[in-house]
């Protein structure tokens, strides 16, 4: 399959893609699962979903994106699903983009209990396989970052779910800005205690439009450019940061992932590894990855992509090449 090139990508996603896409999707809401958490007054929120129908499809793909993350940054990648033969669906986490939130601040990324994220994500699933009990490969996952730590949980859970995995730069383990892990969990849990859930992480701040290229997590200017537009057009894009309450569900998520849900995934997975990652650690990733290669019962295949950041899929002509060619033979293999 044919790559946009980054010289013409904002003309061919503005004319091509962008009519492609809208006649392909219909969007709506799907009620988040049952909040089992509370004993009164528990939220049961609901969960913004896109839907592209594929003309000739073989196969169904799931996404689920990334902290602060919206449904418009994976544009290109849904384009490039579609053209392979696959339904896409692309659910926004709670607290993202046009889902339901627990804050009215819209730049503040807060959960109160991590299971949720991932109780939403599998409801959301049992849906969209229903909906294709005709296709042979029926439910893929493709994950990013906070959403392959979700998307990696949903597939422990559920090990017979999806029929393959794609993880992202996946958070297996957040990084802290420079602060020690043990201080972090420390701090997390103690602002939560002293009812802080809410409150910014120390350093944090509102969304103000000043994002820039250089310290973004992609390296392509082009989609850096056409999202942060989106961005400064569209309040519920403008997330940002994370509250206390997220950073404990973080550590919560990796604690389980690395210490028990890695022996449950039965999948085949394919997982791909920035060379420069300021997000999730590398070196968590590394041991989560080899742990299952030698000690797990689902087949791994690992790739380091060099000469790209945490986000691989705002990569280049040549990371973009490299990247679309192993998930789709990734996708196609028996």
């Amino acid at each position: 399959m044919k790559i946009i090139q980054e010289n013409e990508y904002l003309d061919t996603m503005k004319n091509e893609v962008e009519p492609y896409l809208k006649a392909h999707c219909r969007d709506g809401y799907i009620p988040g699962a049952e909040d089992i958490y509370h004993e009164k007054n528990g939220i049961i929120g609901k969960i913004h979903v896109k839907r592209y129908l594929a003309d000739d499809p073989k196969g169904v793909v799931v996404i689920s994106h990334g902290f602060t993350e919206g449904a418009p940054k994976y544009e290109e990648m849904i384009y490039y699903f579609l053209q392979a033969g696959y339904h896409v669906y692309m659910p926004e986490h709670m607290g993202h983009g046009q889902s339901y939130r627990l804050t009215a601040d819209f730049s503040l990324v807060h959960i109160d209990i991590w299971k949720r994220y991932v109780r939403d994500f599998l409801k959301i699933c049992h849906k969209i396989k229903k909906a294709h009990p005709d296709l042979p490969l029926n439910l893929n996952l493709f994950a990013h970052s906070m959403g392959g730590a979700i998307g990696a949980i949903a597939a422990a859970w559920e090990p017979t779910l999806f029929h393959k995995v794609i993880l992202s730069s996946p958070m297996i383990k957040p990084l802290t800005g420079g602060v020690p892990w043990p201080l972090t969990v420390l701090i997390a849990h103690a602002e939560c205690f002293w009812g802080k859930e809410e409150s910014y992480v120390l350093g944090q701040k509102p969304y103000d439009g000043t994002d820039t290229f250089q310290t973004s997590a992609g390296t392509s200017e082009s989609k850096f450019a056409r999202y942060n537009d989106l961005r400064k057009e569209k309040q519920f894009l403008q997330t940002c940061a994370p509250s206390y309450g997220w950073l404990k569900a973080a550590i919560k998520m990796s604690w389980y992932l690395r210490y028990h849900g890695w022996k449950m995934l039965q999948s085949p997975l394919l997982i791909f590894q920035a060379e420069k990652d300021d997000f999730v650690s590398v070196r968590a990733l590394q041991k989560f990855a080899a742990k299952i290669r030698k000690r797990g019962v689902a087949p791994c295949e690992y790739v380091y992509m060099p000469g790209t950041k945490h986000e691989i899929y705002c990569g280049g002509d040549e990371t973009m090449e490299v990247y679309w060619d192993k998930i789709e033979k990734f996708l196609e293999e028996k």
